[in-house]
């Protein structure tokens, strides 16, 4: 059986036709459109990481230097990851505006992917807004991350000015190691961990004392 087109019943309106118009126009116009969004995107991202970053390059050092450890691991990560995710999304950014490998095809390379110029442009459009949106979520995230690192920066407890010294005093052949409480009236007192009272030690039977970072 074949197949035989039918003419419409009514032919195109001038407002059909002005919509056709105007729908083809959106189309050659999307590309450009995303990828103008896109530059306003990657500039402003790029002017807005610049400025929570700039206090973390020139007092990152100083301000995590007086954290303790832990702290400042979770601070690191958290610019770490942030700075990351950033120059993701700017990068992801930088290639919605500048376009994938459309200089390396050729008209018979986009009519056997993409049936026609028009709808390769449609895809181009689509996978270059695909792009800007995973740009803004990496961005968002990065920038997150980056302010919590800012908060932790703020809440962290400083860190003990020196370790914990602890003593080790020997008595013949026995030793006691614990912080040292109190040494007057010929006897030296040592709070031993696990303990309630101090450990009372006479100095003249004390052979050796000896200042440890732990017992």
């Amino acid at each position: 059986m074949t197949y035989r087109p039918q003419l419409p019943e009514h032919p195109p309106t001038p407002a059909d036709l002005a919509e056709r118009d105007e729908f083809q126009q959106l189309v050659r116009d999307s590309l450009p459109r995303v990828q103008a969004s896109a530059e306003k995107w990657r500039t402003g991202l790029a002017a807005f990481i610049t400025l929570v970053t700039t206090g973390f390059v020139i007092k990152g050092r100083d301000v995590t230097s007086a954290v303790p450890t832990g702290w400042r691991v979770a601070i690191t990560a958290c610019v770490a990851a942030g700075l990351l995710l950033s120059v993701f999304g700017l990068w992801q950014a930088l290639a919605a505006h500048a376009g994938g490998r459309s200089l390396s095809l050729t008209l018979d390379d986009i009519r056997h992917e993409h049936g026609s110029v028009q709808a390769f442009r449609v895809a181009t459009a689509r996978r270059a807004a695909r792009r800007l949106d995973v740009a803004r979520r990496s961005v968002a995230v990065g920038l997150l991350c980056l302010l919590t690192g800012v908060g932790l920066t703020w809440w962290s407890p400083p860190a003990p000015s020196t370790p914990p010294a602890y003593v080790r005093v020997e008595q013949g052949g026995d030793s006691t190691c614990g912080t040292l409480a109190s040494a007057d009236g010929q006897t030296m007192r040592v709070a031993v961990a696990g303990r309630s009272a101090p450990e009372t030690i006479p100095f003249a039977a004390i052979t050796n004392v000896t200042v440890v970072a732990s017992c």
